[in-house]
């Protein structure tokens, strides 16, 4: 499991760096049906369109990019999948645990050769649950197939179980909560994501004292004209905490413009507007996507770690 969430999560990020997806997936959608209504967070990114779009075509060529694509591209070959063709959509949730967050892949699978590499696994085991049929290899892998295009990952047991709970009971005409808020206020949105409860993500330890007097919080992006469009909603617990959340928001964007030298970036970061409108924090920022082209082929190269 760490393999794959490592090379999933690299493919992932090199995809996510285009920040250009699709209209995000229908609210009835399995894969969102998986999604427990007590997920902390959870993120939808629809693969098919990100590879598609115009973002991701002008960073693929990049060399660093095209490396870390190229391991991914590797790894899943032997998986049999292939992430242009394959991949359909990816659904990252939790519930709040740090072993506890679930992938939810969507796509075209083979899946009797999966299966067989996983019992091809000396340590592997296969325990029942419904219908359902849940594999376990490496100690605290687990993986299940929830239908022939839909397959659930993660180090829990338990989650994947409740995820497969919400599956077969979730009405299919209303997303889970965490996400739908956005799904509702961001219609045309290309990535969406979401955090129900920020202080319980954010733990007990050493937050700042302002996260904990925040409930939730929703983000997507959209592609509007020749401008990638940035949507953040922040509710918290007061409409003076909501006064306190700009204000330290405006201090973050006062310290990046005095550190950013690039003119363009300092430009992207004066074009950040903040509303406040009772307990609910609005966060705009629209950008020509030319220009944001540009500063990501400069900081491509920073992922050469990989």
């Amino acid at each position: 499991m760490k393999k794959i969430i490592l090379f999933l999560t690299a493919f992932i990020l090199v995809v996510a760096l285009g920040l250009i997806g699709a209209p995000p997936v229908e609210e009835s959608s399995p894969q969102l049906s998986a999604v427990p209504p007590d997920a902390q967070w959870a993120l939808y990114i629809d693969v098919q369109k990100l590879i598609s779009s115009a973002m991701f075509k002008a960073l693929v060529d990049e060399k660093e990019t095209a490396k870390i694509q190229g391991k991914a591209d590797e790894f899943l070959g032997k998986l049999r999948i292939d992430p242009r063709k394959d991949l359909k959509g990816v659904t990252v949730f939790g519930l709040g645990k740090e072993d506890d967050a679930v992938v939810a892949l969507s796509g075209k699978f083979d899946r009797a050769y999966l299966i067989g590499l996983i019992k091809a696994e000396a340590a592997h085991k296969e325990t029942a649950y419904g219908k359902y049929a849940i594999y376990n290899w490496d100690g605290d892998d687990f993986g299940v197939f929830a239908a022939d295009d839909l397959v659930l990952l993660g180090e829990n047991e338990q989650s994947i179980k409740q995820a497969l709970d919400s599956l077969e009971g979730k009405k299919r005409d209303a997303a889970p909560p965490v996400l739908a808020r956005v799904l509702k206020e961001s219609p045309n949105a290309l990535i969406v994501g979401a955090v129900s409860n920020i202080s319980g993500l954010v733990g007990e330890h050493d937050k700042p004292v302002i996260l904990t007097k925040m409930k939730s919080a929703g983000g997507s992006l959209t592609e509007k004209g020749e401008n990638l469009s940035l949507e953040v909603s922040i509710i918290a617990e007061s409409s003076q905490v909501a006064k306190d959340v700009e204000q330290a928001i405006r201090g973050l964007i006062a310290l990046a413009n005095l550190q950013l030298k690039d003119a363009d970036a300092q430009a992207f970061a004066q074009a950040i507007k903040i509303i406040v409108d009772g307990e609910n924090v609005r966060i705009n920022a629209a950008y020509p996507l030319n220009k944001l082209i540009g500063l990501l082929h400069g900081k491509v190269k920073d992922l050469s770690f990989f």
